[in-house]
């Protein structure tokens, strides 16, 4: 084999020397037109491997692997000594090939060379009958084919190379030509001894390969070329290779080795053509290549793919991000060609972990992986089902986009995938935020166009949710009748609607995405992909009618078959709530159904505890359709039993179904061909009439109504509720309030024969009952009071300004009034500034300002509100104080509530964002409220997208403010201290993180990708710890937030290494100047013998350290007030000094990249990307109290911080820095046309900057 060994040696010189000039870094070496020269290499190496005449591209290919596969993991632990874009190419080399192996490996599985097992002829099988065996495929065609004279099967001449002149006297196929081989050289290589009888796959193989051998000397003999002698030669001297391995295993099969290597050895002379071709049968060309590709899957390359496997799973878990995004993509390509490798275990366990990686790089490729896996195995997606979904709402929008369209793409190839109700309502929530990216959101909504608005899909039945073709279903309310593909089609698509609606709950994202769908989205780029959304919107337009269609019929089936269950009831208020959300988008759809709705408000369904939802939903739909019905269809309804059926639920049903028929009974008396006096009016006044009665006779029963029976305070909390929907939605055409409305003018009407809807009597008495109701002491009549008084406030804004002169706005809102009263105000305000947006836009209060006489034709034509449209807005501005102390209500729901409303008064524009940003930051304080913080968190990128700028500058004050809230909200420990943290934990399983409270801002915000917005920051909080240049002394009351703002400094998300050292530089500056003047005021106090600044540990310290610490034994008795004011002093210095050991421990910032660090410098790369070392304990910094509250010194805490100030100062004098205050050296000035060196430009910064050096 010495002729091998030197192909070996040749093989692996000219690897070393490729692979050498690859790796270099930058364009040294031209590595750069190296690397595209290897990536072909193996592209024509993977390629010629299955041909004959090329053996020694496994050779290559195997030597390849193994130079890739160390490179890879050398780079793992030297990273900076492999430039990242070979590592790139080096890894999608090394996935080509081992994706090609698993490619070869699978092949062979699925498609396995069948040879004969033993040796004896008897047990080779008969053939049956004759058959066509082509290896073509092609049937009988009417071609010349030719007979197997062994097997009898049937072959094309063509396919096999003989023609009608050139028949053979006997032919065998490959099949049995392999057969009759194997067992000729069983008989000649058997071993004498008797053995075993078995052949096994590696005797098989030395036949395999002495027919390949064969074939390489007939063409050698018969053609000039040399590689195929050279080729010929390889193979002898690589069998010989194997022989001797084999041996030497003790391994052997039923062949006797020594013979087998004499004859391979005995050929190493070519015979001549005539001797080779008596000597040895040959195979067809298709033959050749299978007995090829048989060898190759049990090559040396293919047994090292669990090796090559090991790897890319080892480099999945490295630290370095990049090879681990590399890996997985590399992995990708072998999972691309053998998808079951997905079912390993140990494959399973990396991914899964990859899922949850830090970087976001590293997710997204295995998100990709896994989607591509799912894809092509739909029946295993469920195994990832709960992986993607929670990838939905990852941070990176690259993840996000790439687990959407997994979904997607599974959902239009799947539609009856078992997670879709799950998938769809995780999608349809993302589209809803409005936080989401406009690539993600135009996926979303795409997807759904497809899925149910796709008009192709309707017309022809094309789309993947449509049924296969020649499918008939029978209509199950037409029996006998089939169904369209278009209306299977429609009928999948409600199916799905009402699952989404189901397990979501509630109908409002749906509902938002079909208005959106329709009408249009508020995207945030309106140029972009305009034309395609025009396209989505008349599509689904036109698709509505036949979706409402599909529901009613769903309904109807449905109706049919439910046995009344619990789980029929949710399946009912799913089926009418998607009815609802066509109601709310598309009403007139609705008001041919209206009859089939209308026996529901009985409210005699069967369904137990649904009926308020069932009845509720409907009577919402009957109200919304209602301003869409004829005057035919009108009469025809209200003579009916409708008006009736409304006021029985106002009278049965909880509020929240009372408001939804209130509102349904006031439309249809509202109607425009609504007569004066109608029925359903004259219902809607007798329900008022009584509801009014009741409350005025028993308005003074009793102060407090909660000491009376359950049934009395049903009846006032159902009588408030109905009144309060009644004076909201009735529209009185001629109750025009006056400009200066009188607040004294409303009366309660005692003789009810006086009330009236016209002329707004009936509301003005209203009001004023449910003024005394307020003022019971029962919590829950205030609420329902207010909440009725709410009614007239909404459709009667001057009625606000009554209010607000009568002190009813204040005092709801006042500190005197209880939390659930304050909670109800304030639902109540967002409610009403939500219904005056509703009404602006509408139209409605541009019709009613044009129905008012005395407004002039300027106003006419231009304005689109009536005067009314600013009142509550602006009457609720006058209070923005009393809002934002709200903010620091002991309730979190109050707490919650306010900010709710702080959202909208921000969105309308009602109030000023720069007094606002301070307090939303204050509440990110909110440890204790999750939804709270989320809800201020979210207003927060809202007005940091809007001005970036001021944001950070109100970051310090919302700080301060978020301390202050801790102090002021949260109860104080046992020894009166109120609990402050700036720190938040949260377990991830295998380690417990630290975040602050301001992580989420700066993250979501613009301010972590600005340099300069992020240093600003940070040196706005080290402010904090500057000396008041108007004081001496250190305010002791500042000592708590000192450390508050130390603990974010801590634990901020710094992006690069240059956020830390930034801090660093900047404390180290403070504590050099001042903390060495604490030190030497200390030498001052208490004289050079008992403390020397330059000394080292000094009495004072060694008797704080023991506990021994007596002030009269340093006659410090005298000197208290100096000596606290002192250590007072130097707790401004500690957290700083603590603070900067913590960050180089955290983030192994070394002295003398400290040294030579200086704020001007640019960003390093291999800097960036930086994170806080896993087993750094979260910072602390607790300062006891130096003075009581009478100002006496507490003289063990005095001691301690003494002791703590004095060596930390030591250790940081061997740290110090100072700035350089040597004159500037110019820069030499550059000849003209002479280009400026790389770092020109940062050296001249660096010399412009202060210098830092040891002292």
């Amino acid at each position: 084999t010495s002729g091998l060994d030197g192909c070996v040696a040749v093989c692996n010189q000219f690897i070393s020397q490729m692979m050498q000039r690859c790796c270099r870094k930058g364009e040294e070496g031209g590595a750069s037109e190296f690397r595209p020269i290897l990536s072909n290499l193996i592209d024509d190496l993977l390629l010629v491997r299955y041909l004959i005449e090329f053996p020694a591209a496994e050779m290559l290919l195997l030597s390849l692997s193994h130079r890739l596969g160390s490179d890879l993991i050398r780079a793992s632990s030297h990273s900076k000594q492999v430039e990242a874009t070979y590592l790139a190419t080096a890894m999608d080399a090394f996935g080509k090939i081992t994706s090609a192996v698993a490619s070869t490996l699978q092949q062979n599985r699925e498609n396995p060379f069948k040879l004969p097992d033993s040796m004896s002829p008897e047990d080779s099988p008969e053939p049956q009958e004759e058959v066509n065996r082509c290896f073509c495929g092609r049937g009988n065609l009417d071609t010349f084919m030719v007979d197997c004279d062994r097997c009898h099967s049937w072959f094309h001449g063509s396919c096999i190379g003989i023609t009608k002149d050139t028949v053979p006297d006997m032919w065998f196929c490959d099949d049995c030509t392999l057969q009759t081989a194997i067992l000729d050289q069983a008989k000649v290589f058997a071993r004498s001894n008797g053995g075993s009888k078995v052949l096994s796959t590696k005797d098989h193989n030395h036949v395999l390969r002495q027919f390949l051998l064969s074939y390489l000397s007939r063409t050698a003999e018969s053609s000039s070329l040399p590689h195929a002698d050279r080729a010929r030669e390889f193979l002898i001297a690589t069998w010989v290779k194997y022989l001797t391995l084999e041996n030497n295993s003790g391994k052997q099969g039923t062949f006797d080795l020594n013979l087998v290597r004499s004859h391979v050895v005995a050929q190493w002379s070519p015979l001549s053509l005539e001797q080779n071709n008596r000597s040895n049968s040959s195979l067809t060309a298709d033959g050749n290549q299978r007995i090829m590709s048989a060898l190759v899957a049990s090559s040396e390359l293919s047994a090292s793919f669990p090796r090559l496997l090991g790897v890319l799973l080892k480099l999945m878990g490295d630290k370095i991000a990049s090879l681990r995004k590399l890996s997985l993509k590399a992995f990708l390509q072998v999972v691309n060609v053998d998808p079951t490798l997905m079912s390993q275990p140990s494959v399973r366990k990396e991914v899964s972990r990859c899922f949850h990686d830090g970087a976001i790089s590293v997710r997204e490729a295995a998100v990709s992986l896994v989607g591509d896996y799912v894809l092509q195995s739909p029946n295993l997606a469920a195994a990832f089902h709960a992986p993607l979904l929670e990838r939905m709402v990852d941070s990176g929008i690259s993840v996000r986009k790439r687990a959407v369209k997994i979904f997607r793409d599974i959902l239009l190839s799947n539609p009856s995938y078992g997670g879709r109700a799950t998938a769809m309502h995780c999608m349809l929530q993302r589209a809803d935020d409005r936080k989401e990216d406009d690539g993600v959101r135009d996926l979303i909504h795409e997807a759904f166009h497809i899925l149910w608005f796709n008009g192709k899909a309707f017309e022809m039945g094309k789309s993947s949710l449509s049924l296969a073709t020649d499918i008939k279903l029978e209509d199950p309310n037409n029996r006998g009748k089939t169904m369209t593909r278009a209306q299977l089609y429609c009928r999948e698509a409600a199916k799905a609607m009402v699952e989404v609606v189901k397990v979501s709950g509630s109908p409002e994202f749906l509902t938002s995405l079909v208005k959106g769908l329709l009408f249009g989205f508020n995207e945030g780029d309106k140029n972009k992909k305009t034309a395609e959304r025009m396209r989505r919107q008349v599509d689904s337009r036109n698709q509505c009618n036949s979706l409402v269609l599909a529901l009613v019929e769903l309904l109807l089936s449905f109706e049919e078959s439910r046995a009344h269950t619990e789980e029929d009831g949710k399946e009912f208020v799913a089926l009418l709530s998607t009815l609802s959300v066509f109601s709310q988008a598309y009403p007139e759809l609705l008001v041919p159904h209206v009859d089939t709705l209308v026996p529901y408000l009985k409210g005699d369904n069967g369904a137990n505890k649904y009926e308020t939802l069932i009845v509720s939903t409907v009577s919402s739909i009957v109200s919304l359709s209602s301003r869409h019905f004829s005057s035919a269809e009108l009469a025809r309804l209200t003579q009916g039993e409708l008006p009736t059926d409304l006021v029985n639920i106002a009278y049965k049903f909880p509020p929240s179904a009372v408001s939804s028929a209130v509102e349904a009974l006031s439309n249809l008396a509202n109607h425009p061909d609504a007569s004066t006096g109608s029925l359903q009016e004259k219902k809607l006044f007798n329900m008022a009439v009584k509801f009014y009665t009741y409350l005025l006779k028993n308005k003074n029963k009793t102060k407090n109504f909660s000491t009376m029976k359950k049934a009395f305070r049903h009846n006032v909390q159902r009588a408030l509720s109905a009144l309060g929907s009644i004076c909201r939605y009735y529209e009185c055409h001629d109750g025009f309030d006056n400009h200066n409305l009188d607040p004294n003018g409303f009366h309660v009407i005692t003789d009810v024969n006086q009330l009236q809807f016209s002329g707004n009597v009936l509301s003005s008495a209203c009001f004023a009952l449910f003024r005394e109701y307020l003022e019971n002491d029962d919590e829950q009549t205030k609420c329902l009071a207010l909440r009725a008084m709410n009614g007239v406030f909404i459709s009667r804004p001057r009625v606000v300004l009554a209010a607000a002169q009568l002190g009813i706005i204040s005092f709801v809102i006042s500190e005197a009034a209880p939390p659930s009263v304050q909670i109800e105000s304030l639902r109540c305000w967002r409610d009403i500034l939500l219904a005056e947006e509703i009404r602006i836009e509408s139209g409605a209060a541009k019709q009613k300002m044009q129905m008012q006489k005395d407004i002039s034709l300027s106003k006419r034509i231009s304005g689109d509100q009536d005067g009314d449209s600013c009142i509550s807005g602006s009457v609720l501005t006058k209070h923005a104080d009393r809002l934002y102390e709200l903010t620091l209500s002991k309730d979190e729901k109050v707490r919650q509530m306010i900010i709710d409303l702080i959202g909208h008064l921000l969105r309308q524009g009602l109030i000023n964002p720069m007094a606002t940003v301070p307090h939303l930051l204050a509440v990110q304080g909110d440890v204790k409220s999750p939804a709270t913080r989320s809800l201020a968190l979210k207003l927060l990128i809202t007005e940091g997208e809007k001005r970036p700028d001021m944001l950070r500058q109100r970051i310090c004050a919302g700080l301060k403010q978020a301390y202050y809230f801790q102090k002021e909200v949260y109860p104080h420990d046992s020894s009166g201290v109120p609990r402050v943290t700036a720190l938040l934990s949260r377990d991830e399983g295998h380690k417990v993180v630290t975040d602050t409270i301001f992580d989420q801002v700066i993250k979501e915000s613009a301010i972590r990708n600005k340099r300069a917005q992020r240093q600003g920051l940070l040196k706005g909080i080290i402010s904090l710890f500057e000396k008041d240049p108007d004081s001496e002394h250190t305010d002791a009351d500042q000592l708590p937030l000192l450390a508050f703002a130390s603990e974010i400094l801590a634990h901020l998300p710094y992006t690069a290494l240059n956020d830390p050292l930034f801090i660093v530089y900047h404390l180290s500056c403070i504590t050099a100047l001042d903390g060495q003047s604490i030190i030497n005021q200390f030498a001052e106090l208490l004289g050079g013998d008992l403390c020397d600044p330059n000394s080292e540990e000094d009495d004072i310290e060694r008797a704080a350290k023991t506990g021994t610490f007596d002030p009269n034994q340093f006659g410090l008795q005298s000197k208290s007030a100096e000596f606290g004011q002192l250590c007072v002093n130097s707790c401004r210095i500690l957290p700083l000094l603590q603070l900067k050991d913590f960050l180089c421990e955290a983030y192994n910032l070394s002295e003398a990249r400290i040294t030579e660090y200086v704020p001007s410098e640019k960003e390093r790369i291999h800097e960036k990307g930086v994170s806080i070392s896993d087993s750094i304990p979260a910072f602390s910094c607790i300062m006891d109290p130096i003075f009581d509250s009478q100002q006496n010194i507490n003289w063990n805490n005095a001691g301690k911080v003494y002791a703590m100030m004095r060596p930390m100062m030591r250790d940081s004098e061997d740290e110090d820095l100072h700035v350089d205050t040597e004159p500037l050296k110019k820069t030499p000035k550059r000849k003209s046309g002479q280009k400026r060196k790389l770092g020109d430009f940062d050296d001249a910064l660096a010399q412009d900057s202060p210098k830092v050096s040891p002292d």
